[in-house]
């Protein structure tokens, strides 16, 4: 884990609202998509140029650095999957943080847009993730040269295709990061009260009534939905993951805790928990700087893993 300097000014005033800013509760699941949207759609980042093509069965988004480095199938690749509590969140909502991933990482980044609830409950989203994957080896790329990433319940799907690519028995990707990551659906981590109070996005009504709309009758310690809650020998059987969250976020124990079941089970894990951040703060760009700081650390993660062969 990573030693981090006490927070910048720009974080601190975030901090400071307390849990204010999060969605309403009451709004309705059309008015949290536009919200999600305007609040998160911005502009490509100079030197990054986007394509839609299909991926894995679903549209998808392809960002790429203007100048590509590798004009061919065999490039590096990272497969991006949003967050947004399994409910909000568009590849377009995401072109801004993943057009900057893509400079940082001189590769392409392509963002599928899964299937969300309510109108597609699990296993939808795991399904469409893996679908991507699957799509992205057959058409060439090897699987040394592929990064999978996501947020929030994107980290959680990250984790969830690298354990049905396992049961598929498909290679595991050269590494994968999860960025304050949702990968337990109980709810039932001593986070959801400790940082109640401390956490200016997110609150456990809200993943609540999301985790209600996904999971339907499902378990939600099946492991594909909740992924903390997957068995030894196949945590053990990932491939190289860096997990990212805020002590001070109330999903803080899904990425300690997950981490914590890796490592004892054998498995390549490294966990950097910020003491003073909010939810994804990756996202929030240059403005500021443990973003900044955050989206250098995860890209370099990924290149120093990247053409290593197969895992």
């Amino acid at each position: 884990m990573t030693d981090h300097p006490v927070a910048s000014e720009a974080m601190a005033a975030i901090l400071q609202l307390g849990p204010t800013i999060a969605l309403p509760d009451a709004e309705s699941i059309e008015a949290r998509r536009a919200t999600v949207a305007a609040a998160l759609t911005g502009p490509l980042a100079a030197g990054t140029i986007a394509d839609e093509a299909p991926l894995g069965g679903r549209p998808a988004l392809w960002i790429h650095p203007a100048t590509p480095v590798a004009p061919d199938a065999t490039g590096p690749i990272a497969l991006y999957l949003h967050g947004g509590a399994f409910e909000v969140g568009s590849p377009t909502a995401y072109q801004a943080f993943c057009s900057n991933i893509a400079l940082s990482l001189d590769a392409t980044v392509v963002v599928p847009d899964y299937r969300l609830a309510p109108e597609h409950p699990f296993p939808a989203a795991v399904d469409d993730a893996l679908a991507a994957y699957r799509d992205l080896l057959d058409t060439g790329h090897p699987p040394s040269t592929i990064a999978l990433v996501g947020d929030s319940a994107g980290g959680g799907l990250v984790l969830s295709c690298l354990l049905a690519a396992h049961r598929a028995e498909l290679p595991q990707p050269a590494v994968a990061v999860g960025i304050s990551t949702w990968a337990d659906l109980t709810l039932e981590a001593d986070a959801h009260q400790r940082c109640a109070t401390t956490d200016p996005f997110v609150t456990t009504a809200m993943l609540r009534r999301a985790a209600r709309h996904y999971l339907l009758d499902t378990d939600p310690r099946d492991p594909l939905a909740s992924p903390v809650h997957a068995p030894p020998d196949e945590l053990a059987r990932l491939a190289p993951i860096l997990l990212l969250a805020a002590a001070n976020e109330v999903l803080a124990d899904d990425s300690s805790t997950m981490a914590g079941r890796i490592a004892r089970a054998g498995g390549d894990i490294t966990l950097d928990l910020f003491p003073t951040a909010f939810h994804a703060w990756p996202l929030a760009g240059d403005s500021i700087p443990e973003s900044r700081d955050a989206l250098e650390h995860l890209t370099r993660f990924i290149r120093e893993r990247w053409h290593r062969g197969p895992v």
